[in-house]
């Protein structure tokens, strides 16, 4: 292929890339915003159709041959409630918005830009290095701080084991030279050794820990200063963003508590509305739960009978109820784990980052078969620094408890139905301890004593 062709093709790609990121950071349409919301209705009241007109009122009426009218007056009076509980969180969820910065935030001039770190010519950018903070390729923000935690892994650099002299060979400490003819002269140490209580299990885990250190097997957690104005400015909405606040491209504006945008509500989930989108998903669980159980038990009988028809219509429904809670429920599942954990979606996704880079690194120091050595290495990493995910979430309260209570508030009836809100404001946060003023994870020895 000519070098012509090779240019031709590589502008074709670049542009084609240009206009995809183009069309995601322009605001959509009111209407394509809330075209889902018209579907998801549209979709709800059709099961109530054929649940209600095409399931309960003909068995009610004994054209049933395989319900009675006591069974199905019975699975109407069941239906009704679990219907309502479904309607009502989603109107919640649809109409309470999520909380915009700029309703909160007055725009401001930007601040002055963090320091620049030197380019790294052998780094090649990823897709992890998408900063969902500021929406750059790359992280200008990120400074190194080797007594906090040293550059991140992709930007290591695997030193050259060779001494800077190939007449000069360096063993444990004692320096050879090959073209001298005197003894090789032993050099003193530059500190003294560690020093031993005669506890052999502590001796081995140090030798491990050091050697490990020389391979670079090291956790290296983000140095993003995430806490810093600089950091936080949005140059779209022109303000400094409150803490856990995002810009949305769908929506064109920064959100409180960003979690992630969804369809089928028209917006995004955020510090105002995450409550209500968990009661929607709980109680849209249990309904289709309850309409897929029914109807499918009423269609086996007739489907195996030698008398009666399958309502097409009830087996479009038994499909849409069972689609609809996997889908739910694993939503749920999913959102309880995250007020547990006191995160979000997107910042679970930092720390699913870190934890696969430090999966890569243990596969190449250990293979895919050093098991052991891996949990080894893992348990020393959560000895000096503490877990990812709690000790190591910025936003961490402590307890599940407490992560659950600041999204769905302190009443129990509030848990369940789309009623009262929480704790939090969407605006104030207390940042975790463990983490220093800029927002950079530190080592348990520089954690407050009490945490220690």
């Amino acid at each position: 292929m000519s070098p012509s062709i090779c240019r031709v093709v590589e502008d074709a790609k670049y542009q084609t890339r240009e206009k995809r990121a183009a069309r995601r950071a322009k605001k959509q349409p009111w209407i394509v915003l809330k075209l889902m919301v018209f579907i998801t209705t549209g979709i709800m009241i059709y099961t109530a159709y054929v649940y209600i007109g095409r399931f309960c009122v003909p068995g009610i009426r004994r054209e049933h041959a395989f319900v009675t009218r006591g069974a199905s007056i019975a699975m109407l009076v069941v239906f009704c409630p679990l219907y309502l509980w479904m309607m009502w969180a989603y109107v919640m969820v649809v109409i309470v918005s999520p909380g915009y910065a700029r309703d909160h935030v007055p725009r401001s001039p930007q601040p002055p830009p963090l320091p620049q770190t030197p380019f790294v010519p052998m780094r090649s950018f990823t897709a992890s290095d998408i900063d969902v903070e500021s929406g750059a390729m790359g992280n200008p923000a990120r400074t190194r701080n080797d007594s906090i935690g040293g550059p991140a892994y992709e930007e290591m650099h695997i030193p050259d084991p060779r001494p800077d002299q190939d007449n000069d060979e360096i063993h444990e400490g004692v320096t050879y030279n090959n073209h001298a003819t005197h003894p090789p002269h032993i050099q003193a140490p530059t500190s003294p050794p560690p020093r031993s209580d005669g506890n052999w299990t502590e001796d081995k885990d140090l030798d491990f820990r050091i050697r490990m250190s020389m391979m670079h097997v090291e956790r290296r957690p983000p140095m993003n200063p995430v806490l810093l104005p600089a950091y936080r400015y949005c140059t779209k909405d022109e303000l400094i963003k409150p803490h856990r606040a995002h810009h949305c491209s769908t929506c064109g504006t920064c959100v409180l508590k960003y979690d992630h945008h969804c369809p089928w509500i028209g917006q995004c989930v955020g510090a105002r509305n995450h409550k209500f989108f968990i009661n929607f998903n709980q109680a849209t669980a249990v309904f289709t739960a309850y309409t897929f159980a029914t109807l499918l038990a009423y269609n086996i009988r007739v489907g195996t009978a030698t008398v009666g028809d399958l309502d097409v219509q009830q087996v479009v429904i038994i499909a849409l109820s069972g689609l609809f809670f996997i889908f739910t429920i694993t939503l749920f599942l999913s959102h309880v784990r995250l007020l547990y954990l006191s995160q979000t979606t997107v910042e679970a996704m930092y720390d699913r980052s870190m934890k696969d880079r430090e999966g890569h690194v243990l596969n190449d120091a250990f293979g895919l078969c050093g098991f052991i050595q891996k949990i080894r290495m893992q348990r020393s990493w959560d000895a000096e620094w503490g877990r990812i995910g709690r000790e190591g979430n910025l936003w961490w309260l402590g307890s599940g408890r407490k992560g659950w209570e600041d999204v769905m508030g302190d009443w129990w009836v509030g848990w369940i139905f789309p009623v009262g809100r929480g704790l939090s404001d969407g605006l104030n946060y207390t940042a975790n301890p463990r983490f220093d003023e800029a927002g950079r994870w530190r080592k348990r020895k520089e954690w407050p004593v009490e945490l220690q």
